[in-house]
């Protein structure tokens, strides 16, 4: 299980007055700790859906980071960046 404050304080650490969580959309924090996979309603700027895809919630490195919306467990780059308007559907049960 990964810790969202953990993650944060190592970034702020690394990058000091340089660093800037406002990238991070809220709504994804517990699902970025807890690693379940979910279905997100990606929209635009006027907060119309335009996809809806299905994954794990991961996030960048660098000073600015955002999250990510990871396909599978062996995604690596080509993943989809999760933004302020995007939502949580539904998490995926199995």
């Amino acid at each position: 299980m990964r810790n969202y404050l953990e993650t944060l304080e190592y970034k702020k650490q690394s990058y000091g007055k340089k660093f800037s969580e406002k990238g991070l959309n809220r709504e994804f924090i517990p699902y970025f700790e807890n690693g379940a996979r979910i279905e997100v309603s990606f929209r635009n700027s006027s907060n119309k859906e335009y996809e809806t895809k299905r994954g794990t919630v991961g996030i960048t490195t660098g000073w600015k980071p955002c999250f990510l919306l990871m396909l599978t467990t062996r995604s690596h780059g080509s993943s989809y960046t999760i933004g302020k308007n995007d939502k949580v559907l539904r998490v995926i049960k199995y």
